[in-house]
């Protein structure tokens, strides 16, 4: 299985477990396991995970989208030779 269709797996395992396109902080937590203190750490450095605020305005909630977080997944993978 390639990378590209390892995502599109993933992908299809986070929309059929959250319904949705998106994820709200404490699901990407749930996912990643990460604090949901760490996620917004993140986004105050500006480092991380690419998030999207619906209406643009700093205080509205920070989504996060399923695809960006599946090839976080596999794109982050550290690869381990089978000696």
């Amino acid at each position: 299985m390639n990378d590209k269709d390892k995502i599109k797996f993933q992908v299809d395992l986070l929309f059929t477990k959250y319904g949705k396109l998106t994820l709200e902080p404490k699901e990407v937590s749930e996912v990643l396991g990460l604090t949901e203190k760490a996620l917004e750490n993140a986004r105050n450095n500006g480092t991380g995970l690419p998030f999207t605020r619906l209406n643009g305005k700093q205080r509205s909630k920070p989504l996060y989208s399923i695809v960006t977080i599946a090839e976080q997944i596999i794109n982050k993978q550290v690869k381990v030779l089978d000696i």
